[in-house]
């Protein structure tokens, strides 16, 4: 679904991503994890057209996308859910959903998109008439899923989606990723959250310094002495 190959990534004359390869299978999850700064952000805003590609490659379904301007991700079923949900808060919940529906392709794949949506979170139905802006963090992040998920998109992104959440709205959000998974989606999570990100992955990379440093099955980063060391900083 998704290969990256030599990902190179400049801000002025700094590499913030410096040689990025990947892989993202089909009807996989996979996790992106790394501390603060380590370059996941800028990747995924490479990967979603918002930010210029030094050099390398990116392919979505076999198809050069490294670039193409980022309103063609749609045509190809990716979609993102950023760093900091990035609402209109003055909006409704309801309208901030529809926003997902803003492209023809996304309004040719959809069918009942907001029933879609209310079946995943039940409180956006109840609240569809209120402002984004007063909703708790945790109800808000729910919406930013809603809004990525009610075109039916094929590749879901998603952007620390349990940063800055109390610990309960982060079980739930990691509930409801897991079920969007589960329904065949393909997820690419870029998370500083190691071992909550890696329980719900099949594959994993540690990006550290805009570099990947350790790629490997999930199940075999959660206990790995080298993801201590490059992740944690621990001997």
């Amino acid at each position: 679904m998704l290969e990256v190959t030599d990902l190179v990534v400049n801000y002025g004359e700094a590499a913030a991503v410096r040689g990025v390869s990947m892989t993202v299978a089909e009807g996989s999850t996979v996790s992106l994890i790394g501390s603060n700064g380590a370059g996941k952000t800028t990747l995924v805003k490479a990967l979603m057209g918002l930010q210029p590609v030094t050099s390398g490659s990116i392919q979505v379904a076999d198809q050069d996308i490294t670039h193409r301007p980022a309103a063609d991700r749609p045509d190809l079923g990716v979609a993102v859910v950023p760093e900091g949900r990035r609402l209109f808060p003055a909006m409704t919940v309801r309208d901030n959903l529809l926003i997902g529906l803003h492209h023809p392709a996304a309004r040719g794949r959809a069918r009942d998109p907001l029933g879609f949506v209310f079946d995943l979170f039940p409180v956006l139905a109840k609240r569809q008439r209120q402002q984004a802006g007063t909703m708790s963090g945790g109800e808000q992040q729910m919406v930013a899923l809603g809004r990525a998920l009610i075109s039916r998109p094929r590749l879901l992104i998603l952007d620390e989606p349990s940063l800055g959440l109390a610990p309960v709205i982060v079980d739930q959000v990691f509930e409801i990723i897991g079920r969007i998974a589960g329904e065949g989606v393909t997820v690419l999570l870029a998370e500083q959250n190691m071992q909550r990100a890696l329980e719900l992955s099949d594959h994993g990379y540690v990006i550290a310094d805009g570099q990947v440093v350790m790629a490997a099955p999930a199940s075999e980063l959660l206990v790995s002495d080298g993801v201590r060391h490059a992740y944690l900083g621990e001997p």
